[in-house]
């Protein structure tokens, strides 16, 4: 089992980076409560299935020795935690083209500026204990994912996959009476050849 917990600044490209992540084959879990996360992760243990856990500021606890103490926690795992960071005045970019609200913002009534401050200072304990550290503030979603993939497979490319689709009749060819087939074939004929006639006629006059 492998597992992954990303964190990082709130409009930092998490999302994106658990989209390329699940494309990769990963269990990936959003926003899940602290508390619950050891019971994932026994559950995925018994499952042997790699995960990736999204850790942020929406499910922070309160203390950051309760950061501690999941980490302790998760180290029989060799569990790797990504922290995806940005420049601040890239945040505030991204923030005023989404128009979306700050998650802190919305919590302690802070404007955009003081959110992403007391956001910096409360996961500083993740960037301390960081495995990897990915500045976003210069990097498309595309970029983003081939980072994620040299870090977590050695490789910036993707596994080709090739899918086969058949079809059958499950009772045989359908059988299609030929007085209908006859049918359809007078009725474009004529219709043909009518259309024809009146040009003619048209022409003629």
């Amino acid at each position: 089992m492998e597992l992954i917990i990303i964190s990082g600044r709130s409009g930092s490209g998490k999302s994106v980076a658990l989209r390329a992540l699940e494309d990769a084959g990963y269990y990936c879990v959003d926003n899940i409560p602290l508390p619950l996360i050891p019971t994932l992760t026994y559950y995925l243990t018994q499952e042997n299935r790699s995960a990736v856990i999204s850790l942020d500021i929406r499910n922070l606890p309160n203390t950051p020795n309760a950061i501690e103490e999941l980490l302790t926690q998760l180290e029989p795992l060799n569990a790797k935690l990504i922290f995806l960071d940005c420049e601040r005045n890239t945040l505030i970019r991204r923030y005023s083209d989404s128009r979306r609200i700050h998650p802190l913002s919305t919590q302690d009534d802070l404007s955009l500026e003081g959110a992403l401050d007391l956001e910096q200072k409360l996961l500083e304990p993740l960037v301390q204990n960081a495995n990897y550290i990915i500045d976003t503030s210069h990097l498309s979603s595309h970029e983003l994912a081939e980072n994620l993939r040299q870090i977590l497979q050695g490789s910036t490319e993707k596994e080709l996959k090739i899918i086969f689709q058949s079809f059958g009749f499950k009772y045989g060819l359908p059988a299609i009476p030929i007085t209908f087939l006859m049918f359809a074939f007078y009725r474009t004929h004529i219709g043909i050849r009518s259309f024809a006639n009146d040009r003619l006629r048209a022409t003629g006059d």
